[in-house]
């Protein structure tokens, strides 16, 4: 049986696709679909690609007939899956294959990977695996072989796919890989701009807020921490130990502000500059128990690392937190050739004078009274505080809680 005609229409509607921005996840859902629908006996189908982020190496998406296709992600941290590596899209990227088929059932039956014995037990009675090598980014040498894109195609019909079922995923599959190539780069594009940027400064710049001096004045909570005593610990330690001292301080205190929804501005040596945007007339005190709960949940990291540290170890980890309210200037910033989105402003100052009179206070949490007036019984009040460059002494608040807020004498003291 062929399926030309209605190939045809599919490959037409791809290359639409390709045209128009596509999500990946939808696209490989809505293909499967359609190869269904003009005759193939898909029942099973995946799709695997490796990618540029942060935090995974690749992605891969799973569908089954009758079953919202679904997307996984695969850490870079995470040790060599065991169903990989004995799995027919290792061998397929290790062999430079562009396919590979393998009949699950019948005297041709060839069930030489774990999944296809899977497969068999499953009533599954033909595989193919074919793979459409692109450059993605500038990932190289992806598990042992070239990267690109691999999908995996499955039935249960008795005697497998016809001859027309493969000619059909074989023109489809060169078609769709010229669309996943465009979703992907544009999910490359995305992800970096997320991680270097920020979420909301990555979402305007990718929509045009590209030139210096772009931007807008907006009331946030600002944040500021700084590793205590880095310029001592960096001497004395190897550097290869003081860069894992700073992922975990960066652990501690970044990750948390992430988590509650604040945008990390720069990281300046070993400080953090972030702010928790003020949205719409009631939104500042929202905004203020949002960076609370990060400072909390920094503590908490902080005394769990403290207690599974070495005993000569464990000053190491002393930092500061400052937070205010004001208005900012939050843009681009820098010269024309070399641009960066962060934030101005009174209350970005006044964060950076709290961190440096906290040294002398010898309190770890210092925050203005914009902070300490939305929950009054978290704070104790130091009074009237002078700040460097400002002209009136601030009141400053430091926490009332049991759990203490004063940093050790020799840390203080650095």
């Amino acid at each position: 049986m062929t399926h030309t005609p209605l190939a045809d229409e599919i490959e037409s509607w791809l290359l639409d696709q390709a045209l128009d921005d596509p999500d990946i996840l939808q696209l490989f859902g809505d293909l499967c679909l359609r190869l269904h629908a003009i005759g193939l006996p898909l029942e099973r189908a995946a799709l695997s690609w490796p990618t540029l982020h942060p935090l995974f190496q690749a992605e891969q998406i799973y569908w089954r007939l009758g079953e919202e296709a679904q997307l996984f992600q695969f850490r870079h941290d995470a040790e060599r899956s065991k169903d990989f590596e004995k799995s027919p899209f290792k061998h397929i990227l290790v062999h430079r294959l562009d396919r590979l088929r393998r009949r699950l059932e019948g005297p041709d039956k060839h069930l030489d990977f774990p999944v296809l014995l899977d497969l068999n037990q499953d009533g599954f009675t033909d595989y193919l695996l074919t793979a459409t090598r692109f450059r993605v980014a500038e990932v190289d040498g992806y598990r042992g072989g070239d990267s690109g894109l691999m999908a995996s195609w499955a039935t249960r019909r008795p005697g497998g796919f016809s001859d027309g079922d493969l000619e059909a995923l074989s023109r489809v599959q060169k078609v769709f890989a010229v669309a996943c190539h465009a979703a992907i780069q544009k999910r490359v594009m995305v992800n970096l701009a997320d991680a270097y940027l920020g979420a909301t400064a990555a979402t305007r710049a990718l929509k045009g807020d590209v030139r210096r001096g772009d931007g807008e004045r907006i009331r946030a909570v600002v944040w500021h921490s700084d590793l205590r005593g880095s310029t001592r610990l960096s001497n004395e330690m190897a550097p290869e130990a003081y860069l894992d001292l700073l992922k975990t301080y960066y652990d501690c205190t970044a990750q948390p502000v992430i988590e509650e929804g604040g945008e990390i501005l720069e990281f300046i040596g070993d400080a953090v500059l972030a702010i928790f945007p003020i949205r719409g007339d009631t939104g500042g005190p929202e905004a203020v128990r949002a960076a609370v709960r990060a400072m909390e949940k920094a503590l908490d990291l902080r005394e769990a690392w403290i207690e599974a540290a070495p005993e000569d170890a464990r000053q190491r980890m002393n930092f500061s937190i400052a937070m205010s309210v004001g208005e900012v200037m939050f843009g681009n910033i820098g010269v024309p050739t070399r641009l960066t989105f962060s934030a101005i402003g009174t209350a970005v100052n006044k964060v950076a004078r709290l961190d440096e009179i906290s040294k002398s206070l010898g309190r770890m949490v210092l925050v203005t009274r914009e902070v300490a007036q939305v929950e009054p019984d978290r704070w104790t009040s130091l009074g009237p505080q002078p700040l460097r460059d400002f002209d009136r002494d601030v009141e400053l608040f430091t926490r009332a809680c049991a759990r203490d807020a004063v940093l050790p004498i020799t840390a203080a003291a650095s």
